[in-house]
C-alpha cells in the first residue's frame, strides 16, 4: 500500500470516527435536554416506531425458548375455560377487547396501542405467546403475569388467546360467565370449546 493509499485510509476512518461520534452526542444531548417528547398522545415518530417493533419483535422470538410445550393440549375446554377466567379478571379484556367487545376508552389512547389479539396471534407460536403472557413487555402496558400465576394458569392463557380468532361473542360469554361463576370448572353437560361450535 502507497503512502498516499494509506493517508487516505486513516483520513478516511479518521473522518467515519468523527462522524460517529458527533451522531452518539447528538443523540445523547438531545435525550439528555428531553426533546424527545415522552407524551403518550404524540405519536411516535417512524423511525423510533420501526426501531421499537424491531427490538420487540427479535427480543421474544430470541427469548421464547421454542422447545417450551404445555403439558396439556391447548385445544382442551377446561383450559380454555380457565384462561378466559385470567383474561377477564385480569383485565385484558380492558386493553385487548374480546368477540364484539370493544377495549375500554383508556386503552384507545394507550401509545403503543394494545393490539387486536385475533390478529396478531397469527404472527406469534405458542412458545411466543406464553413467554409474552409470562413476562410481559416493558413499555407497553403488558405486564408479567409469571410471578402471580402457575405454570398451569399461563398455558391457560395461552389456550384462551388462541381461540380467540374463533370465538363468537356468545361464546366469549358463556366461557367468562361459566369461569367466573363457577370457579373455573366446567358446568355439567356444557361444552364450551371449539368443539362445541364445529370448528
Amino acid at each position: 500500500m502507497t503512502p498516499a493509499a494509506t493517508g487516505l485510509t486513516v483520513r478516511t476512518l479518521a473522518t467515519t470516527a468523527v462522524v460517529l461520534l458527533a451522531i452518539i452526542v447528538g443523540l445523547a444531548g438531545y435525550t439528555y435536554v428531553g426533546f424527545y417528547n415522552v407524551a403518550a398522545s404524540e405519536p411516535d415518530p417512524d423511525f423510533v416506531r420501526w426501531s421499537l417493533e424491531t427490538i420487540r419483535n427479535n427480543s421474544i422470538e430470541r427469548h421464547a425458548g421454542h422447545s417450551v410445550s404445555p403439558d396439556r393440549s391447548l385445544d382442551d375446554p377446561e383450559m380454555i375455560r380457565t384462561g378466559g377466567h385470567h383474561y377477564k379478571e385480569e383485565g385484558c379484556v380492558d386493553c385487548h377487547g374480546g368477540p364484539g367487545i370493544s377495549p375500554a376508552e383508556f386503552a384507545k389512547n394507550m401509545r403503543p396501542k394494545p393490539p387486536d389479539l385475533t390478529r396478531a396471534i397469527a404472527t406469534l407460536d405458542d412458545a411466543e405467546l406464553y413467554w409474552i403472557v409470562q413476562n410481559g413487555i416493558k413499555m407497553t402496558g403488558m405486564p408479567a403475569f409469571g410471578p402471580t400465576h402457575s405454570q398451569e394458569g399461563l398455558w391457560a392463557m395461552v389456550a384462551f388467546v388462541r381461540h380467540l380468532p374463533e370465538m363468537s361473542q356468545s361464546e366469549y360469554e358463556k366461557i367468562t360467565e361459566a369461569s367466573e361463576g363457577e370457579g373455573h370448572h366446567q358446568a355439567a353437560g356444557e361444552d364450551y370449546g371449539p368443539a362445541a361450535s364445529g370448528k
